[in-house]
Formats: C-alpha cells, sequence, structure tokens
C-alpha cells in the first residue's frame, strides 16, 4: 500500500467564465491544510482554460479569449452559445 507522505503540487484548470480567483482557491487551500503534513506548502499552479462557444449555424466550435465576443469567428453568424463550463478541474498532484 501506498502512501502519500507530501504533496508538492497541485495543478488546476480554470475556466475563464468561473467566477473565482486562484488568490481565493490559495487562502482556502492554505486554512484547510494548515494542519497538515501532506498538503502543507504544497505549489499551486493555476491555468485559465478559454471560453469555447458553438456557432448554431456552421457548427463550428471554436476557443475564444474575450467573453464579450458576439460573432463566430468563422462565418460572423451572431447565433453562437457558450459550450465551456464555468467550473474549476484538478488535473493532476504531484507528490
Amino acid at each position: 500500500e501506498n502512501k502519500v507522505k507530501k504533496i508538492k503540487r497541485i495543478n488546476f484548470e480554470i475556466s475563464s467564465i468561473a467566477h473565482i480567483e486562484p488568490s481565493s482557491i490559495e487562502f482556502y487551500y492554505n486554512f484547510l491544510t494548515r494542519d497538515s503534513s501532506v498538503f502543507k506548502n504544497a505549489g499551486l499552479k493555476f491555468k485559465k482554460k478559454k471560453i469555447q462557444i458553438k456557432c448554431e449555424e456552421c457548427k463550428k466550435i471554436s476557443d475564444i479569449e474575450d467573453f464579450f465576443i458576439t460573432e463566430c469567428p468563422k462565418c460572423s453568424s451572431r447565433r453562437i452559445k457558450i459550450v465551456d463550463s464555468d467550473e474549476i478541474k484538478i488535473i493532476s498532484i504531484e507528490t
């Protein structure tokens, strides 16, 4: 049975439309793990995930940087919808 003795880093992916800042995650992480020798002083790394939209006209799924894009980058249709979610994922944990 392998027991983890120390977590070195936790890698997160945060959606660009998630309503949370990495500093908030760091604050709560430090608060919740303050008495744990396994988690204490682990690095937290954050990667922003681009917003994904789908065009209802041409069906193209595109990654966009700006939340205020109002048309499809391929066909310029304004019939687009966000297909991304506002999630936060732990991608990996390094021991």
